[in-house]
């Protein structure tokens, strides 16, 4: 089959599918998950299938007359990444929903939203085009917004306002970023962007920061993170699995695009990125162990796994021409956040089904006598702290690997300073992840009258078995992947064919004491200070609620003092408008007075007997002056009314503008 066809369905098929699957839902539910499952099965088959030909070659594909630039496909090896693991997640997901969803309501709009989200996301990681990516980029933000907000509670439609807020202000913001470039590029074709920003100066590191802003709020990056902690707790566990495991890997692959295809190799940007990486990194992990919500918790870790892939990111522009440890270990990292994020989130969503709670402190115990779920989310736990035999250990100790090796050339507090918030980070891991696993896996029932609400069904577990074993294999067998990532690093200009020695005393060292440190934290921390305990019962408090909080302390403040102003400011100007309007309706009034004296004096002048073609024309002059007069003021009237009011432009400009972008998508 033509590789150029196949990477036309994989675009075309969860669209089409996502309608039909809708119609189907309105006939008989049960056939439309089964077509689900069956689309979503083939859309991993093909892009499996297309492993061999992107393993030697790049396939590219270009449809012109699409968008107005054409529409841009490519899909080389490390693309390829991206578009498997969407639709492997995506397969699971899929089959896993079907059980989550039972008992909830409007499912068949679920189904339709969840499979435009997969179409809109294949078509960010495919794009070769900017704008292609961008177009594919705010589909994929409105079509999972409804997701979020699927119980339609008032948590729920909260979440979802304020992801909807950042998505907007991110696609925007990065639209700014895509106009300016392409404004002194003239191109946005990924391929030829790094030749074309040689010699732009210093603009073009305000396109990359308007850029990496508008893919820094998908990626959930400090501070711009405020939607994640929100939206995971929200969303049924199914649409949360997808927001964690995927869809922040689009904004971590605009990042990546941007620094290293893009502007690659700029030292300024790498620190840039490389500390606020750090900054995500530690701050997730020090918020997550306060919360007491399992996948609030878990958001917050997500939020500090962006972070160690961030600082990858920053570390590969730091050590440039010798970026290849760095760059293995982003990509290794990827993945593997991928698979025990989606895992633990499926555990949590596995609690829920069968309580209809996820806090702590109402489901203390759960897991006691359940031993296949105890060992799967002990499995995710491993993974996630990067203990040894897991696959969390290699890509942890490749980024470390690649921190050392970048600090070299940096004073001796710097490296101080980065060794210690890289292990502080990992040990937060440690602690947060004990605080749920003790709490719901090995600590006491606390209440004797709980009800069960759902029982566990077999068809959910399977998805969680495959991701666990996946899990164990890649840590014991690193090799596996990273011959995958030999064929995919080829994209960044570095030679392929990594030899690095994993399970060596000196990792496994670092690994353990990063572990003992969490262990440490929880035990004198969290247990001492955060858990209470009275009358053999127990809870945990989150003494962070009333802290510093960027979206409370800085963002509605900033917003509302804005919104303020700029009242005063249209204001005034509404105000001057209508003044001026009123004079220069006044001034036409007045004028049109001394014309019609002027002229009523002429017919005075003018003989009665005389009657010939000049006589006539000068006689059309005598008209009623009320008419005249009214004529004048209606006319004014009626342009002061279109014009009193500066907010009533800014309707028109945006209703045309809205005209313009539907118009442009339908082309």
């Amino acid at each position: 089959m033509n590789p150029k066809l196949i990477l036309l369905l994989i675009i075309i098929i969860p669209l089409l599918g996502a309608f039909i699957g809708f119609i189907l839902g309105r006939i008989k539910e049960k056939i439309r998950d089964l077509f689900n499952i069956f689309i979503t099965g083939v859309i991993l088959a093909l892009v499996t299938y297309l492993y061999p030909i992107v393993s030697y070659e790049t396939i590219n594909l270009s449809i012109s007359d699409i968008m107005g630039v054409g529409l841009h496909l490519k899909l080389d090896m490390f693309r390829y990444i991206f578009v498997w693991l969407t639709c492997f997640i995506w397969f699971l997901v899929t089959i896993y929903s079907t059980q989550y969803l039972v008992s909830y309501k409007n499912r068949n709009r679920y189904y339709l939203f969840f499979m435009l989200t997969l179409w809109s996301t294949i078509g960010v990681f495919i794009s070769e085009d900017l704008i292609n990516l961008f177009t594919f980029f705010e589909i994929m933000s409105l079509a999972s917004y409804p997701l979020i907000i699927h119980d339609e509670d008032a948590y729920s439609h909260e979440a979802g306002q304020t992801y909807l807020i950042m998505a907007v202000t991110g696609g925007l913001v990065l639209l700014m970023g895509l106009f300016l470039l392409y404004d002194y590029t003239q191109t946005l074709r990924i391929s030829e962007l790094k030749v074309a920003l040689l010699n732009i100066g210093w603009i073009k590191y305000v396109i990359t920061s308007l850029i990496i802003f508008g893919f820094g709020v998908k990626a959930g990056m400090v501070p711009l993170h405020i939607w994640l902690p929100k939206a995971h707790p929200a969303a049924p566990a199914p649409a949360s699995a997808i927001l964690s495991g995927i869809l922040l890997k689009t904004g971590i692959f605009g990042i990546l695009i941007t620094s290293q295809l893009i502007v690659s190799e700029d030292e300024k940007v790498a620190i840039v990125i490389l500390i606020l990486g750090f900054i995500t990194m530690v701050s997730g992990g020090f918020l997550a162990m306060f919360q007491r919500n399992i996948k609030r918790i878990l958001a917050y870790s997500s939020m500090s796994q962006m972070g160690y892939i961030i600082v990858g990111i920053g570390l590969m522009g730091i050590l440039k021409e010798h970026k290849a440890i760095a760059l293995y270990g982003t990509l290794y990292h990827i993945i593997n956040h991928v698979f025990f994020k989606v895992l633990l989130f499926m555990l949590a969503g596995i609690i829920y089904m069968v309580l209809h709670e996820l806090s702590i402190n109402s489901i203390g115990g759960f897991g006691k006598g359940r031993k296949l779920i105890t060992v799967m989310f002990f499995i995710g736990f491993c993974a996630i702290i990067g203990m040894p035999g897991f696959n969390g250990f290699i890509s942890k100790n490749l980024l470390h690997h690649a921190l050392t090796e970048a600090m070299i050339v940096y004073p001796i507090y710097w490296r101080i300073i980065c060794e210690s918030i890289f292990t502080l980070s990992g040990a937060f891991t440690t602690a947060y992840l004990l605080k749920i696993f003790i709490a719901v896996f090995m600590e006491d029932n606390n209440d004797a009258d709980r009800k069960i609400k759902t029982n566990i069904t077999n068809i959910a577990i399977f998805p969680i078995i495959i991701l666990s074993i996946l899990i164990i294999f890649i840590g014991i067998k690193p090799s596996f992947i990273i011959d995958i990532l030999d064929m995919a690093v080829t994209t960044f200009n570095v030679s392929g064919g990594l030899d690095v020695k994993f399970y060596t005393l000196s990792n496994i060292k670092s690994s353990f004491v990063s572990i003992i440190i969490g262990t440490l934290i929880y035990t004198f921390f969290i247990r001492k200070v955060l858990r209470k305990e009275k009358d053999n019962k127990w809870w945990y408090e989150n003494i962070a609620l009333n802290w510093f909080s960027v979206e409370r302390n800085v963002y509605s403040p900033t917003i509302n003092f804005i919104f303020k102003i700029s009242s005063v400011i249209l204001k005034l100007c509404d105000e001057g408008l209508i003044h001026m309007i009123n004079f220069i309706n006044n001034s036409f009034a007045s004028l049109g007075e001394i014309q019609l004296e002027f002229r009523k004096n002429i017919k005075k002048k003018v003989p009665k007997k005389v009657i010939n073609i000049s006589d006539i024309k000068r006689s059309s002059v005598n008209f009623d002056k009320t008419l005249v007069k009214k004529t004048i003021n209606d006319e004014i009237d009626k342009m002061g009314y279109k014009m009193n009011s500066i907010t009533y432009s800014i309707y028109i400009f945006a209703i045309v503008l809205a005209i313009f972008l539907v118009v442009l998508l339908g082309i």
